[in-house]
């Protein structure tokens, strides 16, 4: 029986990410972790990992994510989007060709600060809490970086914007940003998560599919499968025994440096990190019958 593996759920609207993953822990009785917030507003992929495969959690963060988000122009709430507490109401007097001028504004690697309302730390605090108290959080800027970002529609207040963007990175905050610019205000109408990664939500399965299913494992994808977009070596038992035991090992062969999935004869033991010819374990997940002496 599986144990573990990663699950692509298409979160609804109006739930929160760690609501999902308490649902799925509770339908798979095992332990399970998601690999990047949604807001509740958000709707789209959320990769959970469940069971060993949370040792992996490090290599989905890092993935690069594809928003497709509406935009309203001429509203400022202090959550950054329609939900929130509206701070400011302004007249949308700029044309369609004027949003798309500032576009090139927000491509590339940008600082921003994150939103009032979001999970980050301050403190030791979460800053929604303290938000939520009336208190400003003194959040610190990120560098971040909008890999594209494009204009699908537009029909003035509103404005459709699909973006490709580096982990980390707060599309509210650069939708607040944008309105600044504009000097109409801005908020988060919708928010899609449409990929993550090579990761797709229409690979995903609805959470209320997954959490009525009799067989809910069937939509877990085993982990190497999952990993597949990480370049993969296969070492002999000699140079494997010694990954098993923490050490590094000389690869003579040509591989991009970074992760790749580590096989010892063709089964998979999980994740090294090669550079300069020297390939070091990072994150192993030994099967019951791997030998080790």
């Amino acid at each position: 029986m599986k144990k573990e593996g990663v699950l692509l759920i298409n979160k609804p609207k109006g739930i929160t990410s760690t609501r999902v993953v308490e649902k799925v822990k509770r339908r798979l009785r095992t332990k399970a972790g998601h690999t990047g917030t949604l807001d509740p507003i958000a709707t789209g992929l959320l990769i959970l990992l469940v069971g060993r495969a949370t040792r992996f959690s490090w290599i989905f963060l890092e993935l690069d994510k594809t928003y497709r988000v509406e935009v309203l122009l001429g509203v400022e709430t202090d959550t950054y989007d329609v939900e929130g507490r509206i701070v400011a109401e302004r007249e949308v007097n700029v044309t369609c060709e004027d949003v798309e001028k500032a576009l090139p504004l927000f491509r590339g690697k940008l600082v921003q600060i994150p939103p009032p309302f979001s999970a980050k730390k301050v403190g030791g605090k979460r800053a929604y809490r303290l938000a939520r108290k009336g208190e400003i959080p003194q959040l610190k800027p990120i560098e971040v970086n909008v890999y594209s970002l494009e204009m699908v529609r537009c029909n003035l207040p509103r404005v459709e914007l699909l973006m490709r963007v580096s982990s980390g990175t707060y599309v509210r905050s650069l939708v607040h940003d944008l309105g600044k610019s504009l000097g109409t205000g801005a908020v988060v109408e919708n928010l899609v998560r449409e990929k993550v990664g090579t990761f797709s939500v229409e690979e995903a399965v609805d959470l209320e599919t997954f959490l009525q299913s009799e067989n809910p494992w069937v939509y877990v994808m085993d982990v190497e499968k999952a990993l597949s977009f990480l370049p993969k070596v296969d070492l002999s038992f000699f140079h494997g025994r010694r990954i098993l035991t923490g050490n590094p090992v000389l690869v003579e062969r040509d591989l991009p440096e970074g992760y790749v999935r580590i096989h010892i004869n063709e089964t998979f033991i999980g994740v090294g990190e090669f550079r300069s010819g020297i390939l070091k374990p990072r994150r192993l997940l030994l099967p019951e019958d791997t030998p080790v002496t």
